[in-house]
């Protein structure tokens, strides 16, 4: 599905959907060879808790006003940002993270979505993902992000960081 998507902050009462979201998303992963990435149950429940009730993160409706995808986006300096090897960030600036963007399979242009919505807070958004994930690699480069480098998540995994800074919309 690609027609309108509706972006608002998800509440205490989406926390079940939302996990369930995740649960279809890892499975998305998993077939498409992904093994690496949102092992061990992650993303957590008390994790999504806490950032639902800090207010960063969102549910996607598609047209029929169903939920069908989240992601968490803030203007913050990301602590596993500072440390960057195998390149460099090209800016010194604040900036919007997108972290644990999902969907359950029936949507499409949800990332697209997600960095519209984070280019209207901030011009420069900086995300990360895992090697295994070619489909989010592969979007992050169709929609103008480009590597920066290798960054490590707070269990020690590496992830492949992306920037981009125009603020333009999304093609």
């Amino acid at each position: 599905m690609m027609g309108c998507m509706e972006i608002e902050r998800a509440n205490e009462e989406d926390i079940d959907l939302l996990m369930d979201i995740f649960e279809k998303a890892r499975m998305i992963m998993r077939h498409s060879g992904n093994t690496g990435q949102w092992t061990g149950g992650y993303p957590q429940r008390h994790l999504i808790e806490k950032c639902v009730a800090k207010g960063c993160t969102y549910k996607v409706r598609d047209d029929d006003g169903e939920v069908h995808g989240t992601f968490y986006m803030a203007v913050e300096d990301d602590h596993t940002y500072h440390v960057i090897e195998n390149g460099a960030w090209r800016y010194d600036k604040p900036y919007a993270v997108i972290h644990r963007i999902a969907q359950d399979g029936s949507m499409k242009g949800l990332l697209k979505a997600a960095v519209d919505f984070a280019s209207v807070t901030c011009p420069y958004i900086r995300i990360d993902t895992h090697e295994q994930n070619m489909i989010m690699r592969h979007l992050l480069e169709k929609y103008g992000f480009r590597k920066a480098g290798t960054i490590y998540t707070d269990n020690g995994s590496p992830r492949i960081a992306y920037e981009r800074m125009d603020g333009a919309a999304v093609h």
